[in-house]
């Protein structure tokens, strides 16, 4: 009997023994379906261009700042992608940006105080608009970031291309390069009169409003100016005048019967950014001038204001010359 129990309990071991080995053979996943994302085709990842922001997009979770970073960062050496030039922008300003800047707003950077930006970390785009008119297709983002230990957002950008692709290609095959044309700091970081931020009293670059201003404030308060003919008005009166409203004094005269009994009628055809990159802005309006008592005499007048940054660091009028056609804008009568 006890030699009958013995046996037993040996058997009955040697069979434990002899399970626990299978268990550990046989694998987690016994039918081969290991764990693994969802699939590609199911995932819902909400890109900037979509009208979401970055922290919206989907990402592995062992993926580091960094290495999200590096991954947005993918190069894209024209710049025919709107977001990359954004992207490329927001990663190197407030370091050199000329190659991603629209001479006009280049010009704008010079004196500018970006200092802020450098307590601003982990920064990411949002694409917030987008618009295609007769001269530019623009598309606006939104950059945010951590500043003080909160999430905020920072500054907006317009990046631009002119509509018209090169000539000879098709509108389709645009291969002109985005440029990032107005920067304006975020609500939150200006503050208000009565709660100033700490952008409130910055020099800053060009924004969306002033560049859409300068063309018009400048014409109606400038060269308008210098076009109007007083006859009462003498050169002296005439230049104190003008000084008060450009920087130093212009050669310009008004389209005028060479007698100077009367003015010219004067009309603006067209006005334009025609900043040189590494120079000031310049401001082109070009237009014609009639008899307004012989429409057979007439002519054409072109003029470029440049524009800079005054004493109180807003941007003024420093010069109006006289630029092409060179057609005399005095005729007999």
């Amino acid at each position: 009997m006890g030699s009958k129990l013995f046996r037993a309990v040996v058997i009955g071991t040697i069979a434990l023994l002899v399970l626990a080995g299978l268990v550990w053979l046989i694998p987690e996943n016994p039918l081969g379906t290991e764990d693994r994302p969802q699939d590609e085709n199911t995932q819902s990842a909400v890109m900037p261009s979509d009208g979401g922001s970055d922290s919206d997009q989907s990402s592995p979770p062992d993926a580091t700042p960094a290495e999200e970073d590096e991954q947005q960062a993918a190069p894209v050496s024209d710049m025919t992608d709107p977001e990359q030039a954004a992207r490329a922008f927001m990663q190197s300003y407030p370091g050199d940006v000329a190659d991603l800047a629209d001479p006009t707003f280049l010009a704008s950077l010079d004196g500018v105080e970006a200092e802020l930006l450098d307590q601003i970390s982990n920064m990411r785009l949002e694409h917030v608009d987008q618009a295609t008119g007769d001269m530019t297709e623009q598309c606006a983002y939104t950059i945010h970031g951590t500043y003080q230990g909160q999430d905020i957002q920072a500054y907006t950008i317009v990046v631009a291309r002119p509509s018209e692709p090169i000539e000879g290609e098709s509108a389709d095959d645009n291969n002109l390069p985005y440029q990032v044309d107005s920067f304006d700091w975020s609500p939150s970081l200006l503050g208000d009169d009565d709660s100033p931020g700490p952008a409130a009293d910055l020099i800053s670059p060009l924004t969306a409003q002033q560049r859409g201003d300068l063309i018009t404030a400048t014409r109606a308060g400038v060269i308008a100016q210098v076009l109007t003919y007083d006859p009462d008005e003498s050169e002296k009166e005439r230049q104190a005048r003008l000084d008060e409203l450009m920087l130093e004094p212009t050669d310009v005269q008004p389209p005028t019967s060479r007698s100077g009994r009367y003015a010219m009628k004067v009309e603006i055809t067209s006005q334009y950014y025609s900043t040189e990159r590494g120079g000031p802005i310049t401001i082109g309006y070009d237009g014609n001038w009639v008899d307004p008592y012989n429409d057979s005499r007439h002519g054409a007048w072109s003029l470029t204001a440049t524009i800079v940054r005054g004493e109180n660091d807003q941007l003024v009028v420093k010069s109006v010359t006289e630029t092409e056609p060179t057609e005399s804008n005095r005729i007999d009568e």
